[in-house]
């Protein structure tokens, strides 16, 4: 109705003034722009008017040091990747830790002196592991935190002979599965020239569980890579050798209890030359590197 005013108005003015249709058509338009500008005038202020209230409030919440909106800070968590690693010379008898490394040493490498083929110092480590958190079997995957050690070792071009390394969760291992039976845990990983075994704990009567035959041989194979989880080695080599094992009976190492004897199960021992405990010794391992791995998609 105010519309049809506004035009009878313009009309009659225009009319009267004779103006052509052209003059109608611009007052027309001047008119609703006025009435257009009016209107957004009038809400911009309404607008205003209830701004002021909350710009106060704001004011004043800030003036007693609490946040209008309040945002949880970051959690910072434990890394996922443990970077620590420990590299062993059994040439010259050094030790080298980066990033905290990745084992206690036990025994220094120690031995007669050697030239850069003779490799035949002897020295033992100690690992722990982290528990894993969703099951106790076996960790065949790279899992967060100190779940899965990888051990490189760097072999001589001379001499190899005897136990070049001996890996097992038994403080007294001392290879081909025996232990004085000081564990009911004692699963072992034996390099014994030119061969590397698998030997089960105790829980199992099958012995040995895997022959990796001529995996140390002269002349063909110069690296090798181990990785060992719960219940789980990888054994691989510069000669094509890749292969994993899967065994309940091989190293616990996620908190197992020792139903018989000895304690709970978390760590494993590296003896570089030599058994862990006892007199069995061996010649051809330069130099060890002990890492953990990563997940692939960290």
């Amino acid at each position: 109705m105010a519309i049809v005013h506004i035009v009878l108005v313009v009309l009659c003015s225009v009319l009267v003034r004779g103006s052509t249709l052209d003059r109608i058509e611009e007052e027309l338009d001047s008119r609703s722009s006025k009435r257009l500008d009016e209107l957004l005038e009038n809400v911009f202020e309404r607008l205003e008017k209830r701004r002021e209230p909350a710009i106060a409030e704001v004011e004043k919440v800030g003036a007693e040091g609490i946040d209008f909106l309040p945002v949880k800070p970051p959690v910072l968590q434990k890394p996922c990747c443990e970077k620590g690693e420990t590299i062993v010379d059994l040439r010259e008898g050094g030790v080298c830790h980066t990033n905290g490394g990745a084992a206690e040493v036990l025994t220094k490498p120690t031995g007669p002196a050697s030239d850069e083929k003779q490799c035949n110092k002897q020295a033992v480590l100690k690992v722990a592991f982290d528990k894993l958190e969703s099951c106790t079997c076996c960790a065949k995957f790279p899992e967060c935190g100190r779940r899965m050690l990888r051990i490189d070792l760097e072999l001589s071009s001379g001499p190899r002979s005897g136990f070049m390394f001996n890996i097992g969760d038994s403080k007294s291992n001392n290879g081909y599965a025996g232990d004085s039976n000081d564990q009911f845990n004692d699963a072992e990983l034996d390099g014994s020239y030119p061969n590397i075994k698998a030997w089960a704990s105790d829980k199992c009567k099958v012995k040995p569980l895997k022959t990796y035959a001529n995996a140390l041989v002269t002349n063909a194979v110069s690296h090798v890579t181990m990785y060992v989880s719960n219940e789980h080695v990888r054994v691989t080599n510069d000669n094509g050798l890749d292969e994993y094992l899967c065994h309940e009976c091989l190293f616990a190492l996620n908190g197992q209890p020792d139903s018989s004897r000895g304690g709970i199960n978390e760590d494993i021992y590296v003896a570089l030359n030599r058994v862990v405990a006892g007199g069995r010794i061996g010649v051809g391992v330069c130099s060890a590197k002990l890492s953990w791995v990563c997940p692939d998609w960290h």
